[in-house]
């Protein structure tokens, strides 16, 4: 987004970001471009989801929220969270929910409601 010239604060809105992480990320892009940005490390354990199973998240995503279980179609924070700790068995943190989604190009498909 920020690359195709949107401001830091319609990127943090969109994205549930704070404005600081958006300059640091806008920081990176401006010094070393997208290349930059793809070497920033967001610490913690590694993922135990593999390819397969974040292919299987990213469809469920572009799909209903409905299809399941839920009571409407919107996807959530809290919803893909559940979904992934009943398929996978982890529990992973809302900011790694979040991480998931926007490294699989759909975290503008959470809503903000937290139910």
């Amino acid at each position: 987004m920020l690359l195709d010239g949107a401001s830091v604060d319609d990127v943090a809105e969109q994205l549930h970001l704070s404005l600081a992480t958006v300059k640091r990320y806008k920081a990176l892009i401006d010094a070393g471009g997208l290349n930059a940005l793809k070497q920033l490390a967001v610490g913690g354990r590694s993922s135990v989801l593999d390819q397969r199973a974040l292919e299987w998240i990213s469809a469920a995503l572009q799909g209903s929220a409905r299809d399941h279980g839920f009571d409407s179609e919107a996807w959530t924070n809290a919803r893909l969270r559940a979904l992934i700790e009943s398929k996978y068995g982890v529990r992973y943190s809302r900011v790694y929910i979040w991480q998931i989604a926007t490294n699989l190009g759909l975290g503008h498909l959470l809503s903000k409601s937290r139910r």
